[in-house]
């Protein structure tokens, strides 16, 4: 495995040419796949598959009716049957959600801690670590949550926290679909992917039978190279309509050996050609643990799940379950109430940190957001957290949960937390929000930026994305270029504030490290192709 942590010189075009080539895989149902059926040193080559693959449109089923419940009952005792809701979908209701694994494929050993060069891998239940970085003469406390690994899925960062109560139902309980959608580089996706191909194998181990689990590598060669199945003609935009395309049977049929097999279906746009031609990074890690590919034109996505500013928490009302009664629907970036145990455990492991380190001072926890679902059910885990401790006359702490917009700006932020903390039972109030960290106004961003209110375009190559992560590598913190250098690239602009309405002036800083790290070579290559990265 190869953890891309505290390497230094990046600005080194050697050094970035290794990165480039670099992936990272899990131990268990990352490298599961690509050691069955992709040896590592075909995934280097720019070109990994022996002839251009292609994308097939398809229409999801129609349907009429109201999708899937809205809330979600948190359960740390004995599972219930999955009840499925009047749409066919599963009813969150009735799913079993917990903070540990009660079956005997996810244990642990006692030593959750692994070296590994010069990191240290962590496996849940243990708590991520703690690091102290000096940065610009600044003392920053990083959670660690990168090292943070499940048992099992080997997902990491911060969908392990927000798929930690997925990853620890038994496989026998375990949905029998899995449905999605987001972008095609998702760390959502490949998360769930591995999620879902982790149930598979512990299946595999509980019934002492591989065979309806596995196919030759061949198939499963061609299975991936078929789900990227597009015809020229709707790779050059030729605006035909999409209504005469049917799903393809790649994607719908089942073998006979499969019939018992958990799935992962996802929706996505039409990928750019460079990708469909050259399948990389979390695309290809999520298809080599089987997931499937939907690919929609970018009207019918819209009409889904309501572009640019997302959808709802409930599945899609013309959306059909694979399954009816066996799927469950999961929003993009696992924006719904799943996530809140695992932010339970890191806002219990905050508050327990700071009650020991803190020393009294008021801290700041800052987290990147996409969706924002983390730092929402992070800020209402705390506060009802300190809530006891001052019910039970503990020591009296002050933190406050910053969130740093990494996709859209702070209107976007806001938005998609009223809208998740309506979903789990809250009042959606602006004021009961986490705090939000917004650009400084005194700045020349370029027309470009000062368009967007100074937050950066996601997933848009920029120099100043660039610098920053740079300069985080030469102090020993390793980011990605999605969400962790344009979120520490906003938060120095505050750096030295003392003004009343910045949310970290005055506080100690404790970064959450999400992850990410494995996309990072393929975010590489995009600077590369902007002409940001020596070749």
């Amino acid at each position: 495995m190869i953890y891309c942590l505290h390497v230094h010189g990046f600005d080194n075009p050697a050094v970035r040419t290794l990165l480039l080539a670099a992936t990272t895989i899990g131990e268990k149902s990352y490298s599961s796949a690509f050691q069955s059926q992709f040896p590592y040193q075909q995934i280097v080559p720019p070109n990994p598959f022996p002839s251009p693959p292609n994308i097939s449109y398809c229409r999801p089923p129609r349907r009429r009716i109201a999708s899937c419940a809205s809330s979600l009952q948190l359960q740390q005792s004995a599972s219930v049957q999955q009840a499925p809701t009047s749409t066919g979908w599963i009813n969150l209701d009735t799913l079993t959600l917990r903070q540990t694994a009660q079956n005997q494929f996810n244990k642990v050993n006692d030593n959750n801690f692994i070296e590994e060069e010069s990191d240290t891998k962590v496996i849940y239940p243990s708590p991520s670590i703690v690091e102290r970085i000096l940065i610009r003469d600044r003392l920053v406390y990083v959670k660690r949550d990168d090292a943070l690994h499940l048992p099992c899925s080997n997902i990491s960062g911060n969908k392990a926290r927000k798929f930690l109560s997925l990853n620890n139902i038994p496989a026998i309980e375990f949905p029998d679909v899995i449905v999605s959608y987001g972008g095609p580089q998702s760390n959502a996706m490949v998360a769930l992917a591995a999620t879902v191909s982790s149930k598979n194998t512990e299946l595999t181990l509980g019934l002492g039978d591989d065979d309806w689990l596995t196919s030759s590598e061949g198939d499963t060669r061609n299975n991936m190279l078929s789900q990227l199945d597009l015809a020229e003609e709707e790779d050059e935009g030729d605006g035909q309509n999409n209504d005469g395309y049917e799903p393809s049977s790649t994607n719908n049929a089942q073998t006979s050996s499969d019939v018992h097999k958990k799935r992962f279906i996802y929706y996505t746009k039409p990928m750019p050609r460079y990708l469909k031609k050259n399948p990389n990074g979390n695309l290809l890690r999520a298809m080599a643990l089987d997931m499937e590919v939907r690919t929609l034109s970018h009207d019918e996505y819209t009409n889904l799940f309501g572009g640019l500013h997302g959808g709802s928490v409930l599945a899609p009302a013309d959306l059909e379950p694979p399954v009816p009664g066996r799927s469950l629907w999961v929003p993009q970036g696992g924006a719904c109430r799943i996530a809140q145990p695992g932010s339970d455990v890191l806002a219990g492991e905050i508050v327990d940190f700071w009650s020991k380190n803190g020393k009294g001072m008021p801290l700041a926890v800052c987290i990147p957001g996409g969706t924002c679902t983390t730092a929402l059910l992070l800020h209402r885990s705390i506060n009802r957290i300190l809530g006891q401790r001052r019910a039970n006359r503990n020591e009296p702490l002050d933190i406050r949960v910053v969130v740093i917009p990494c996709v859209g700006d702070d209107e976007y932020a806001v938005r998609q937390m009223i809208s998740l903390d309506k979903s789990v039972g809250g009042n959606g109030r602006r004021e009961d929000m986490p705090w939000v960290l917004k650009p400084r106004m005194d700045i020349d961003y370029g027309s470009a930026r000062r368009r967007s209110k100074g937050y950066f375009t996601f997933g848009e190559p920029a120099r100043a994305i660039l610098q920053t992560f740079d300069e985080m590598n030469e102090h020993g913190l390793s980011l990605d270029l999605l969400y962790g250098a344009p979120a520490f690239n906003l938060l120095l602009q505050h750096w030295t504030s003392r003004s009343a309405e910045c949310p970290i002036a005055g506080r100690q800083v404790m970064y959450i490290h999400t992850g990410g790290l494995e996309g990072v070579a393929s975010q590489l290559t995009r600077y590369k192709h902007k002409g940001l990265v020596e070749p």
